[in-house]
């Protein structure tokens, strides 16, 4: 299978190509000669044809034709003493290759004169190196003058680095025109060293064929077709602007190499996508990650493979977790290998097979291209996923449910966002399949396998501090006993509500979410049931809560939780949307939803700090009591906002409230399904921090 690298990285390039631009004499060197280029060049130049070479520094690459048999070859260049040297040089050993030296803007051939314009770097000179202020009105003049002295059906053929401001004018000018423009990547060169040992830039070329044609005027679809990797047929395209972000993505790939290749310490955050070929889809995702321990002088590399379907845990998914990973490996630099959903992976040696021409690619600096690189795992296996369902969400966009292993073995269901990065949105674990009885065929019983959700257990920290927020209301065990009301605006996959309605049966629950088909995928694939203690409104929270208070039947919740995620990413808060905690409305919460003697909790994550803050001012200047609990390894932060002032110090507060999850642990453990023994609730609400 091929793969085709793209990169997210987004590598300051700016400055390496301004420096790169300055030396003029490497620049020409870059283009590549004729053995980089004939390929193409005969592609797209047959040995009888007319061909006008632009550019005195293009001479080499028009002898190189003119060996092979290329007689009808004219160059051209605005440097008369240029041309003066290439007759000297060239007059005996090719008499019948031409020279002549004249402005490209105000050539004096005949139109229709010639079947080939050959240009190896004219256009990028002008665009890129000229300063004189007039460069439109040059490429204008250049332009124009190809298209007069091309016959119908001849070729421009531009050798370019395709550079946005060179990419843009050439496409417009001549697909404007009518012609067909197809772009190829030429192959990758390796980067020569420089003296103190790093390796020199080396830009991607491209090679543009612009192929004249008799502008139609009822021919409006432009033909823009584009290959840019080896062995790959073209791809056409609508617009010009994919056109340049496909480019882009080739020009970031060959900045992150020489980037990583040209020192042992990379950026956080740089990592590699690999495509399969055939269908353009994600397959691996690598991350590269140094370290300072390496055990060995030659343990300087290595491919560190996550098993499928744990990409998203800590240890995998963020910068910190990697570093540690790389560490304990004990290589220089350590690829962290994810395995994308929706590929089918056969074993390692496969995959050893597939990334072992690519992955040296992204080999520290001074490393042997036939280096065999070790490929680290954990376990015997590649790991378990296997996607349940998909969907599509009008407020969330494209989801799956997939089943997965953890690293202890236990067998577990997520909900996935695949629009925000995979980010797991609900995790359960999954009991052991048990077998149902089907009815008798027979004299055998047949039987179907039937999974079940274990509502005992809660995946994450923050789960555990919304459920356990009702141990700071005021005679919370008493209601326990009797009734208690509550409401959760954000259900996700219901992981909250499940367990608080599997674990205290005398709590009724309201739970609103704005989306229906999450509203589904909790019923049909986490086990969320309806039923009298327990009603799921698929609402607007903000609407549910305005029309219970403009109803004001005096009912109110003793608790209500507000855990819903924000879609706007231009505010630096992630949880909730900022119209949740608006004062106005909270209000309203206090007011007309909350009972007197109950809490108010919010799952807030927000990483611009002033931005927290002022919410956390935004909430006392509201409820009397606040109470903070940070969430370790995470920016969540839960606060509990009681109604009322204590009448306890803040000494006394503490130790009651502490005491209040001690006696929660208890009774969910008497509970007619116990609570899982990770999920431990008695030391959830130590370290508060409280601000009344």
């Amino acid at each position: 299978m091929e793969l085709l690298p793209t990169s997210n990285a987004h590598v300051e390039s700016k400055d390496v190509w301004t420096k790169f631009l300055k030396q003029k004499e490497k620049i020409i060197e870059c283009y590549g000669d004729y053995p980089d280029l004939c390929g193409l060049l005969h592609k797209y130049i047959k040995s009888a044809d007319h061909a006008l070479v632009l550019g005195a520094n293009n001479s080499t690459v028009g002898e190189s034709l003119y060996d092979v048999g290329y007689h009808s070859l004219v160059v051209v260049d605005s440097n008369e003493n240029a041309i003066k040297k290439l007759v000297a040089k060239n007059e005996n050993k090719r008499p019948e290759m031409k020279f002549a030296s004249m402005d490209f803007g105000k050539m004096t051939y005949g139109d229709d004169s010639f079947n080939v314009v050959l240009d190896r770097g004219t256009v990028d000179s002008l665009i890129l190196q000229d300063t004189s202020g007039d460069i439109q009105d040059k490429l204008s003049g250049l332009f124009e003058q190809i298209q007069r002295v091309l016959k119908l059906a001849g070729r421009f053929i531009c050798v370019s680095f395709a550079q946005d401001e060179v990419v843009k004018p050439v496409l417009e000018y001549f697909s404007n025109e009518g012609w067909p423009v197809r772009i190829h990547k030429l192959p990758d060169k390796e980067q020569d060293e420089s003296g103190d040992g790093k390796k020199e830039f080396q830009p991607p070329v491209y090679v543009f064929v612009c192929t004249k044609f008799k502008k139609m005027p009822q021919m409006t679809k432009k033909i823009l077709e584009v290959c840019l990797h080896d062995n790959q047929p073209t791809k056409r395209y609508d617009t010009i602007d994919a056109i340049q972000g496909a480019i882009q993505e080739t020009q970031q790939y060959a900045m992150v190499r020489y980037n990583i290749q040209n020192r042992n310490q990379t950026e956080d955050g740089i990592s590699v996508v690999l495509c399969n070929s055939a269908t353009n889809q994600p397959r691996y995702t690598l991350h590269v990650v140094n370290s300072a321990s390496a055990k060995r002088a030659h343990q300087k590399f290595a491919i560190f493979i996550v098993p499928e379907g744990r990409e998203t845990e800590w240890l995998f998914a963020s910068d910190a977790g990697r570093s540690i990973v790389a560490s304990q490996a004990g290589f220089q630099r350590v690829l962290i290998t994810c395995l994308h959903r929706d590929n089918t992976y056969e074993n390692l040696d496969a995959i050893k097979k597939e990334l072992s021409q690519k992955v040296m690619e992204l080999a520290p600096p001074g490393l042997d291209r036939k280096h065999k690189v070790p490929f680290l795992t954990i376990g015997d296996d590649l790991g378990y996923r296997e996607v349940r369902y998909r969907g599509k969400s009008d407020f969330s966009g494209a989801f799956v449910v997939e089943d997965v292993r953890s690293g202890e073995g236990a067998m577990l269901r997520r909900l996935v966002f695949l629009s925000a990065k995979d980010a797991v949105q609900s995790e359960v674990r999954l009991l052991p399949e048990k077998p149902k009885k089907k009815g008798k065929q027979g004299s055998e019983m047949e039987t179907t396998q039937v999974t079940q959700i274990d509502t005992s257990y809660l995946a994450s920290g923050y789960q555990r501090f919304q459920v356990v927020g009702m141990a700071t209301i005021p005679q919370f065990q008493s209601l326990l006993e009797k009734r208690l009301d509550m409401l959760i605006i954000g259900l996700g996959g219901g992981i909250i509500p499940m367990f608080i309605y599997t674990h205290f049966p005398k709590v009724y629950l309201d739970v609103v979410d704005i989306d229906p088909a999450i509203v589904d995928v909790a019923k049909n694939w986490f086990g969320c049931v309806e039923d009298e203690r327990m009603t799921l409104h698929a609402e607007d929270g903000i609407k549910f809560i305005a029309d219970k208070a403009k109803q004001d039947t005096g009912h109110r919740y003793h608790d209500v939780i507000f855990d819903i995620d924000s879609k706007d990413l231009s505010v630096g808060m992630s949880c909730p949307p900022k119209v949740f905690v608006e004062v106005e409305f909270l209000q309203m919460v206090k007011d007309k939803i909350l009972h007197p003697q109950g809490v108010f909790q919010l799952n807030l994550v927000a990483r611009d700090k002033e931005l927290k803050e002022q919410v956390i001012q935004d909430i006392k200047s509201v409820f009397p009591t606040v109470l903070r609990r940070s969430i370790e390894d995470t920016v969540n932060e839960i606060i509990y906002a009681l109604p009322q002032a204590s009448p306890l110090s803040d000494a006394q507060l503490k130790e009651s409230v502490k005491k209040a999850g001690v006696a929660m642990q208890k009774i969910a453990k008497s509970s007619s399904t116990p609570v899982d023994p990770e999920t431990d609730l008695s030391k959830v609400l130590e370290g508060l921090v409280i601000q009344c």
